[in-house]
């Protein structure tokens, strides 16, 4: 983390954490496959992200995962989690994601 990210009270802003939660947890849906085509997913979007920010912190290194609970024919449900300084340590934020995906990129050429 670096001071810029901080709030005016001085900790991690939540605006910093629901961007990480929610890049997680699009980028833990791509590769994996729609069960009822089996094609692989190779865009998504947010729908919602619900979000609980459960602990303040002022440094340190952040932690975010993504795991899909449910992947369905075009959307797919996602549990994130955000922690402070090990992959297993204290649980700053954590929310459920609905993505929009797609068995093609998105993504335009330039």
């Amino acid at each position: 983390m670096r001071r810029e990210l901080l709030n005016p009270h001085g900790v991690l802003h939540g605006g910093v954490s629901l961007t990480l939660l929610d890049a997680i947890g699009g980028r833990s849906l791509i590769d994996q496959r729609v069960p009822a085509s089996g094609q692989i997913i190779m865009s998504s979007v947010t729908v919602t992200l619900t979000t609980d920010f459960l602990l303040g912190v002022r440094d340190g290194v952040l932690f975010a995962t993504g795991s899909p609970d449910h992947i369905g024919k075009t959307v797919a449900y996602v549990s994130v989690q955000l922690r402070h300084n090990d992959l297993y340590g204290p649980l700053i934020a954590r929310g459920l994601g609905t993505y929009r995906v797609y068995a093609r990129s998105l993504v335009r050429p330039v």
